[in-house]
């Protein structure tokens, strides 16, 4: 057990006299057994190229700072110290290192294998470049925390990297990796970026939190993006240059005559998907690249201020109960039927009734109302059309295609003015009541007065007629008819009137 410089310069070889007070340099020394420093103290002690026959220990020391370079051992274990700047670089493929329980100021790690901290507190910042082995992470507290690059080649030397429970004031960065696999738990930052990150399977996230924004830009995956639940992102997400990794297809010469599309045609490359579920986000903003199709999928997700438009081959898709706030709706009109379904296949991967409830709150924000009421027109139609079969016919065919819901004018003029015409046909044609006009049926003067008395039934107008209307039969129908009139005349007016009024 050593506990002091002098011991430890004893230990591998050195005079007493080459200790300097508070600072010790040991420079290529082999050590035929394990370095255990326990309750060290000292202001700089830097081993260069020692070779230890086991571990190198570091247990309960202060040191304000502490290199490792080139020390190949067993493992390297940091526990329960306070170390003001820690530098660990170029240890063998095979050496993990491990700091648990301790505190740091700076803490830098490079070109090292397998890296496990837990229950780390950093002042400053934590680096870690040239990974060479897997990296855990749990329980550290620190300002900013980066992975950078890596040496490691080959399918078995690409590392795994999870971070678990991490606390970062500051930025979060992942930058030009190819890894094995990355897994995020539990993260809060105040941003997250990934830069030129390769991963052979999709991004696995769980309660990411970060304050200012959540960058992706550049990352390469094998099938999917990934996936983020319960996260909460209260500035801007944004995802562009996703891209598949690329797959050697070899080229087949098209047989003669075959049609475009068969076996000889390249296939069509399937989009990509980043979902966020059961998550709150402020804004997303997403551009995917040409031929490289990009999907973004909200699912049971809020977006709390708006969905920018998507550039190039990229869509959103919205499921379960997602909702959101605003969209991006640039030049877009929606005046006919042509205008809502184009801008929807522009921006989401399907029409759905979450997307167009999205299109139409920010129509109504907007407040463009008679594109707002387009809008309500579909959603309720939509909506009935997948219900039974009563249900359909009530709320598809009578309250929409008659009633307009509400918000088309149109409907029920036109309803009424069918009603009209429909009741003067067949007054002509059974020559009721039989004092409107001759029994001819091709005959102007009684076509005229069946419609003017069609018109006054439905319209609850005075008739002037004949003394074979004045009848109960007679006036029972004209009470049906002044009803439906009545409820058709009301509902035109009264949706022209909030038109105008709006």
């Amino acid at each position: 057990m050593i506990n002091n410089l002098r011991a430890l310069a004893s230990a591998v070889g050195m005079a007493p006299a080459e200790t300097d007070g508070r600072d010790l340099l040991v420079r290529q020394r082999d050590v035929d057994g394990p370095l255990h420093l326990d309750r060290v103290s000292a202001d700089r002690l830097e081993l260069v190229h020692v070779d230890a026959a086991g571990i190198v220990a570091v247990r309960s020391c202060v040191i304000e700072e502490l290199v490792l370079d080139h020390c190949a051992a067993d493992a390297i274990l940091i526990t329960n110290s306070r170390i003001g700047r820690l530098t660990v670089r170029n240890a063998p493929a095979g050496c993990e290192i491990s700091l648990t329980d301790s505190t740091a100021d700076v803490v830098d790690v490079h070109s090292c294998g397998p890296l496990r901290a837990h229950n780390v507190r950093v002042a400053e910042s934590v680096q870690i470049a040239a990974l060479r082995g897997d990296v855990r992470l749990r329980g550290v507290r620190t300002s900013a925390l980066s992975l950078r690059s890596q040496a490691t080649s080959g399918r078995r030397g690409r590392p795994d990297v999870h971070l678990e429970n991490i606390r970062v004031s500051e930025t979060l960065v992942f930058d030009d990796l190819w890894l094995s696999s990355l897994t995020l738990q539990d993260i809060d930052a105040a941003s997250l970026e990934l830069r030129r990150v390769r991963l052979d399977t999709p991004l696995v996230g769980s309660g990411v939190h970060c304050r200012d924004f959540l960058r992706i830009n550049g990352m390469v995956v094998a099938d999917a993006a990934g996936c983020l639940e319960e996260s909460d992102v209260r500035g801007v997400v944004e995802v562009k240059g996703v891209r598949r990794i690329a797959a050697t297809v070899p080229r087949q010469r098209p047989s003669q005559g075959a049609a475009p599309g068969a076996d000889g045609d390249p296939p069509t490359a399937e989009p990509l998907e980043l979902t966020f579920r059961s998550s709150t986000v402020r804004r997303v903003r997403v551009s995917a690249e040409d031929g490289a199709p990009l999907v973004v999928g909200l699912d049971n997700s809020v977006v709390t201020e708006a969905l920018s438009m998507p550039s190039g081959p990229a869509r959103f898709r919205l499921d379960g109960d997602s909702t959101v706030q605003e969209v991006d709706l640039g030049n877009a009109v929606f005046r006919r039927a042509a205008h809502v379904n184009g801008f929807l296949e522009r921006v989401f991967t399907r029409v759905t009734a979450n997307s167009l409830e999205a299109v139409r709150a920010t129509l109504a924000r907007q407040r463009r109302t008679a594109e707002a009421d387009e809008l309500y027109y579909r959603i309720r139609q939509r909506e009935t059309a997948q219900a039974p079969l009563l249900r359909r016919l009530v709320g598809h065919a009578l309250l929409g295609g008659v009633f307009g819901w509400g918000v088309r004018a149109r409907n029920p003029a036109r309803a009424l003015v069918l009603g009209v015409l429909s009741t003067a046909v067949v007054l002509r044609l059974t020559n009721a009541p039989p004092g409107l006009g001759s029994e001819r049926l091709v005959d102007v003067s009684a076509a005229v007065k069946s419609l003017v008395m069609a018109c006054a039934l439905w319209l609850n107008v005075g008739l002037g007629a004949p003394s074979e209307v004045e009848t109960y039969a007679w006036t029972a129908t004209a009470v049906c008819f002044t009803i439906g009139g009545l409820v058709f005349s009301t509902l035109t007016v009264g949706i022209v009137i909030r038109k105008l009024v709006r």
